[in-house]
């Protein structure tokens, strides 16, 4: 457990690469853990100003394309991103398919209101293994509002793969999920390596890549959100292994 803690996909990738990359990923395959990602998510204390964008980013690593994610604001849900079936899809021709997959989750929104210093923590899960990691947000106040705000309500939360290496296997999931005061007019599009829109598949908008391989399915996958004015641009670095021999 303690090695996956260390390991990014950057390094996974070169090891791949490497003479030992065989018992490493012996090693990888018989191993599934979850564990927070700082260099890619937000500081522990950060401070905002009042009025400022406000933007909060966890991110973890995993051995599963999907994660149950849940978003905690001093103790009070949220958001919450559940998958309705979270078990893996494994090839019938491989007994243990290697994946690794970082998967980040957002808080955005236009201005940072007064109440919205505090403690967030995020969670995330699988079966029974969970990582989670808290943020300490401090406010500077300049006197523009002191009536309390919904701001949850307000932000749009995100949930999507960042990046993801695996072995050949029947199929696997890209996660792209939002949440919004404004969620039955949000639109969800998903472009491919060369820009070329796709279709989605699931209630939840993710991306299901079938038969993936290296040649045909490598490369910058990008997850368009769209709610009223808002839009933002996800984007999913995907890379297909070949299976090692």
């Amino acid at each position: 457990m303690n090695m996956i803690n260390t390991i990014s996909l950057y390094l996974v990738m070169i090891m791949l690469t490497s003479c030992s990359s065989s018992l490493l990923l012996d090693k990888l395959r018989r191993q599934k853990a979850i564990a927070f990602v700082p260099e890619l998510s937000t500081t522990n204390q950060p401070a905002f100003d009042e009025g400022s964008p406000f933007r909060l980013t966890c991110a973890f690593l995993s051995n599963f394309d999907k994660l149950n994610v849940f978003w905690f604001h001093n103790g009070t849900l949220m958001q919450s991103f559940v998958s309705t079936s979270i078990s893996e899809e494994e090839d019938d021709s491989i007994e243990r398919s290697y994946l690794v997959s970082t998967i980040v989750s957002t808080i955005e929104l236009e201005q940072t209101h007064f109440d919205m210093n505090g403690v967030y923590r995020c969670i995330a899960i699988h079966d029974d293994l969970t990582a989670q990691h808290s943020f300490d947000v401090s406010v500077k106040m300049n006197g523009m509002n002191v009536i309390p705000t919904k701001f949850s309500e307000d932000a749009m939360i995100t949930v999507h793969t960042y990046q993801t290496l695996f072995e050949p296997r029947s199929q696997t999931s890209l996660m792209c999920r939002v949440n919004h005061h404004e969620k039955d007019a949000c639109t969800v599009r998903w472009f491919d390596p060369e820009d070329d829109p796709l279709d989605t598949i699931g209630e939840q908008t993710d991306l299901l890549l079938k038969n993936a391989n290296f040649e045909d399915h490598m490369g910058l996958y990008k997850c368009q959100v769209c709610c009223g004015n808002q839009c933002r641009t996800l984007t999913s670095f995907v890379y297909p292994a070949g299976l090692d021999k």
